[in-house]
């Protein structure tokens, strides 16, 4: 029981406070780190998209796909300064160029010791897109939503 001169909290006070603040933090957490997992696949996909468009000029004036990073440099892919082509990895992903039934298919596939690698499962959070445009990716949830 307080008197008129007592001052501060009671512990009945503290423990509903802290509660509400775990609470609180059981619910925004989750949300945040969704909320970032997204943002960094966002990189990997348009970076996808990019190459896409990388390999439709080069079609357009050669005529054929390729599948060597060099080739694309004059249209967007990453180069050292002299001409050649470096590794593409936006953000927590590398982009890789492999080949495929319609032409091509990049892939971007989380680094392993990053934050994605982890989050996404290590090799389940690729996400792929081919020359006709079709969308995949790998794990449990469809990754270009």
């Amino acid at each position: 029981m307080r008197g008129k001169e007592s001052k501060g909290f009671t512990i009945t006070e503290l423990i509903i406070t802290v509660a509400i603040i775990g609470i609180l933090a059981a619910i925004v957490v989750p949300m945040y780190t969704n909320h970032i997992t997204r943002a960094r696949r966002s990189d990997a996909k348009v970076a996808l998209e990019n190459v896409r468009a990388m390999e439709e000029q080069f079609r357009a004036e050669n005529g054929a796909w390729t599948l060597d990073p060099n080739d694309l440099v004059s249209f967007g892919w990453p180069d050292d300064g002299g001409g050649g082509a470096v590794a593409y990895e936006p953000g927590d992903y590398n982009i890789t160029l492999a080949a495929h039934a319609s032409g091509f298919l990049a892939q971007a596939m989380p680094r392993a010791g990053t934050r994605q690698f982890n989050r996404d499962g290590g090799a389940a959070g690729w996400l792929r897109i081919d020359a006709d445009g079709n969308k995949t990716s790998g794990g449990a949830d469809d990754k270009w939503k």
